[in-house]
């Protein structure tokens, strides 16, 4: 980077209309077990209006007009290869434009029965990859202080050959493997705060220590015995995969506390030279697909924390992906949050239930379940780092 005072640059947004496209379908059949019957068709639950109205959101809220445009672009296969076998790319490219859906095993990987492919599946998961680059290349060569990723399909379950839980190519690895080969990047640091665990992202450094892996999630939920206290990495990378399981009805006071008594020592111990999030918006107390209670505020002060942990060690180098998150209706208040944060702007948005006693109960409650979960995570790690 240059001499560029970073303080006067924008915050970066990478989207693209052609992420619409991965087209998720509805649901609507209800099996028995003697047959089916139909129900008035529901979106399925990564659906693309959830993706369009975050967007629209950022846009009405007057985020986006003070944001630096950064373009997608087609994740090249010899890029996608840094993780994904050269089997599997064809093989998604092939599967891809039979417009249909896993179960599927093949000699060339697998697809599993909850991860829809589209027409417009291949082209928006290439652009996700690309856009994921072209965000980590706009931070490390200063056009922007950091950059949020507004990516459809997300991609922290996909293995090397796997597509699973919705994702088809694994973004956040991608994009980590890029700036080690191309900017020589010796230590980053990967935080997933998701609601189901990053599965892929974990094996894809399980054995590195120059990738520190950081996960919050609901304990026990997805992929199944994944994401456990007792998956540390192993080898070289041993203590540098951290998984922190928490209870349901975690909500901002458990999270908050995670990343104090946690992620934040261990990041200041690690000093990476670019920290990138998986920023699941799943983790809301308005998410159909799980039970953590986190609200709008949560978002915002853990993306606070994690803007001046950047500050601290890596020179604001930041980068913010996005992955899950199925509640259309709140899902954008979260990622605009997010946003804020890395602007460190203050657009006046207020809760979609402000006045609701749920969102205060999310905002306040620290569970003995919580605190206890919080403990054995401390507990464990302290074998390998001052916390």
């Amino acid at each position: 980077m240059d001499d560029t005072d970073r303080t006067t640059l924008r915050t970066g947004l990478v989207y693209d209309e052609r992420f619409l496209e991965h087209d998720t379908g509805s649901e609507a059949r209800v099996r028995l077990r003697t047959g089916t019957f139909e129900l008035s068709p529901q979106p399925h639950p990564s659906a693309a209006i959830i993706t369009q109205r975050s967007r629209e959101f950022l846009d009405g809220a007057g985020l986006s007009a003070q944001m630096q445009r950064i373009s997608a672009r087609p994740a090249s296969a010899t890029e996608l290869s840094y993780y994904h076998t050269p089997e599997y790319i064809d093989g998604i490219a092939i599967w891809a434009r039979e417009n249909t859906q896993g179960p599927l095993r093949a000699p060339w990987g697998e697809i599993d029965e909850e991860t829809v492919l589209s027409p417009g599946s291949l082209e928006a998961a290439l652009y996700a990859a690309g856009g994921a680059m072209n965000a980590v290349q706009a931070v490390l060569e200063g056009r922007v202080s950091n950059a949020f990723a507004l990516l459809r399909p997300p991609g922290h379950h996909a293995t090397s050959n796997q597509a699973m839980g919705f994702c088809i190519f694994n973004n956040v690895v991608v994009a980590a493997h890029y700036a080690r080969r191309v900017y020589g990047l010796e230590r980053i640091m990967i935080i997933d705060w998701d609601v189901h665990h990053g599965n892929g992202t974990q094996d894809a450094f399980y054995e590195d220590a120059g990738v520190l892996f950081v996960s919050l999630h609901q304990q026990d939920w997805f992929p199944e015995n994944s994401g456990t206290l007792e998956q540390v990495g192993c080898g070289a990378g041993e203590g540098y995969t951290i998984n922190i399981p928490l209870p349901p009805g975690t909500g901002d006071r458990g999270y908050r506390a995670a990343f104090e008594r946690i992620i934040l020592p261990i990041g200041r111990q690690y000093q990476p030279q670019l920290i990138l999030i998986s920023a699941g918006q799943d983790a809301c107390w308005l998410d159909p697909l799980a039970q953590m209670m986190m609200t709008m505020d949560g978002y915002r002060d853990l993306a606070t924390m994690t803007v001046k942990l950047a500050t601290e060690v890596c020179e604001g180098h930041l980068v913010v992906l996005t992955e899950g998150g199925y509640s259309a209706p709140y899902a954008p208040y979260c990622s605009a949050a997010t946003v804020e944060a890395l602007m460190g702007a203050d657009t006046g948005i207020i809760d979609l239930y402000d006045t609701a006693p749920e969102l205060k109960t999310c905002q306040t409650i620290f569970s003995h379940d919580t605190r206890q979960a919080l403990q054995r995570a401390l507990t464990r790690y302290q074998q390998w780092w001052r916390l």
